[in-house]
């Protein structure tokens, strides 16, 4: 989500907000600039959120360079965010708005045909405007991106096109006249391997395997207890190798000791009283004329 002042944008895909990057901010023309991932086949809503708006607003989206939609937001309105995601293609219906792959072909018959400087981008408008009253529905002349001939593709590789139509609620329409533009948000999208390569995105996380052995240390056989009892622990050990040194001399002479020393698991047992526990810890507006 980007935010400007108290108007913040974002793209959804399946409900989830698209990640930004390489957010530029143009204060002087009321603009931010950022990429997004796009993947082919996903639909997207574009969101709008004016929070304690003094005035009535209205957002207009263009995608590729063309107008989609315009929604106003009345002042006092009991919602303070826009959503558009659809055309309407009659009071009744609408066709979502698709990520999709760009059509190219090698035919010179096309290379030279028009190609919008903003194709790739999404572009949202968000302006003070003058609500009139209520019009007829009338639909906006929006087409997809064609075929595009390769040479002339500008290092873009999607584009937007619609899906199948789908019943809607009954649209209504108003006038509307634009006052000021408040703010123009620009989503540059790509796939998001073509941002990493180009050092937009950041690459992704390498997974560390749990089970992955430490390397050998030289001293792996010197253990270092760190601990604040580590004197205590030094004079039991002390204590302890003596005893031993004693039970193995006492060998030497002809009487019988029973042999009492056993190892279980992480206990180290020299005598039935003295047991040591070691334990490891690892650390919809009309269309503008």
């Amino acid at each position: 989500m980007v935010k400007y002042h108290s108007i913040s944008a974002w793209v959804n895909v399946e409900g989830i907000p698209l990640p930004e990057y390489g957010e530029e901010v143009i204060t002087a023309e009321n603009k931010v600039i950022c990429w997004i991932p796009s993947e082919a086949g996903k639909e997207f809503i574009v969101n709008v959120r004016h929070e304690r708006a003094t005035l009535d607003t209205g957002s207009y989206l263009y995608v590729d360079g063309k107008l989609v939609s315009g929604r106003s937001l009345p002042f006092g309105s009991q919602i303070d965010t826009i959503s558009i995601g659809s055309l309407a293609t009659s009071a009744t219906t609408a066709r979502s708005l698709m990520f999709s792959s760009l059509q190219l072909t090698d035919d010179d018959g096309l290379l030279g045909s028009a190609v919008s400087n903003e194709l790739g981008e999404i572009r949202v408008e968000h302006w003070h405007v003058m609500l009139g009253a209520p019009l007829p529905f009338t639909p906006t002349a929006y087409t997809d991106t064609g075929i595009v001939h390769e040479r002339s593709k500008k290092a873009v590789s999607h584009r937007t096109r619609l899906g199948a139509p789908k019943i809607t609620s009954l649209q209504t329409q108003r006038g509307a006249t634009r006052v000021a533009r408040l703010l123009t948000v620009i989503f540059r999208y790509r796939p998001l391997e073509m941002l990493r390569a180009n050092g937009i995105a950041p690459p992704p996380l390498q997974q560390h395997s749990g089970s992955k052995k430490r390397a050998r240390s030289p001293d792996a056989d010197v253990l270092n207890i760190s601990d604040d009892d580590s004197e205590d622990e030094s004079a039991r050990i002390a204590k302890l190798e003596a005893e031993l040194e004693r039970l193995r001399s006492g060998k030497k002479s002809n009487k019988r000791v029973k042999r009492e020393q056993e190892v279980k698991q992480e206990k180290i047992v020299l005598d039935p009283n003295d047991i040591v526990d070691v334990t490891v810890s690892c650390a919809s507006l009309s269309p503008p004329t």
